[in-house]
């Protein structure tokens, strides 16, 4: 038997990394088509931003748009620890979906490149140049619809990391409001000794390695926003900011600590916080139908509506 095909790190019913350094995606690999098979009416289309690196953007638009009252805009980040997932996957083309027909906004969903194949900081550069492609107001249905005045940018588990880091970069624009869903935090120092914070402290730095090889370790600045040598996040470039954190989610006490640090930073913006008692990591986009999933859809709805 080969050994470089040998299982090194079995993370199932997700995907399993090889000895040889690739991986066997397990989950996260399915396609949906854009379209307007939508039971909410949404409608969604496929964009192509930059066909070098194959980087694409999913655009949603509510039933019935009027050109006269403009939509905000949603940048949306998908999760899956940097490895798993697309824009495209059944799970988020549905949640995008879902948060575009609560909410009544208009949604970008961003397929960035995955690690290993493309690692870090791949991800954030493609998802850079997908904020900069909106900016530009090049698509049809943002320069018809869109309202740039109001642009909003959210992503969970990894995609919230993306998002905060998406926040911290100068993109000549105002964020109106972040929305961090289970951002994937982590470091060095443990905040908590329960059994699921230390599990989930010793799969990210597994993961994060694998995922940015190139980094130092944990207390890299851009999976722990509040290592010694972060960028200050006063510097976070929106006025509203809302993290959510779930009650049985081992990466909770890091969301916590970084609600905590940014409202003890001297960020000029408003913070709020949601944790979903009794629920799991990222349980609002696998179990959406959940009475808790449905409060929390309710409270980003209000979220977006807010002047």
């Amino acid at each position: 038997m080969d050994t470089n095909t040998e299982i090194l790190h079995d993370f199932a019913p997700f995907f399993k990394i090889l000895k040889n350094g690739s991986i066997q995606r397990l989950v996260g690999t399915e396609f949906v088509p854009a379209g307007q098979g939508m039971t909410t009416g949404v409608t969604s289309k496929d964009v192509t931003i930059d066909p070098n690196c194959n980087l694409s953007v999913r655009l949603f638009l509510p039933p019935n748009p009027s050109k006269s009252e403009k939509l905000p805009i949603l940048i949306y980040f998908h999760g899956g620890a940097f490895v798993l997932e697309s824009a495209f996957s059944p799970g988020y083309h549905a949640y995008v979906g879902s948060l575009t027909s609560n909410c009544n906004v208009l949604a970008v969903s961003v397929n960035y490149r995955l690690a290993p194949e493309h690692c870090v900081p791949a991800a954030y550069d493609d998802s850079l140049a997908a904020i900069q492609w909106v900016l530009s107001c090049k698509d049809d249905w943002l320069a018809e619809f869109g309202d740039f005045n109001r642009i909003f940018m959210a992503g969970d588990s990894a995609g919230g990391n993306i998002a905060h880091n998406m926040a911290l970069r100068e993109i000549g624009t105002k964020i109106e409001g972040l929305i961090l869903f289970h951002p994937w935090f982590g470091g060095s120092e443990p905040k908590a000794t329960d059994e699921g914070h230390m599990k989930s402290r010793f799969v990210t730095n597994m993961l994060w390695k694998y995922a940015c090889p190139a980094s130092d370790g944990v207390d890299d600045p851009r999976i722990n926003p509040m290592a010694q040598d972060a960028p200050s996040l006063t510097g976070l470039n929106c006025k509203r900011l809302l993290v959510c954190w779930a009650g049985k989610d081992g990466l909770k006490e890091w969301q916590k600590a970084y609600y905590e640090a940014v409202k003890n930073s001297g960020y000029q913006g408003e913070v709020e916080m949601c944790e979903s008692e009794g629920e799991e990591h990222c349980f609002h986009i696998t179990t959406p139908g959940r009475e808790k999933a449905k409060e929390l859809m309710d409270l980003v709805a209000s979220f977006f509506s807010k002047n």
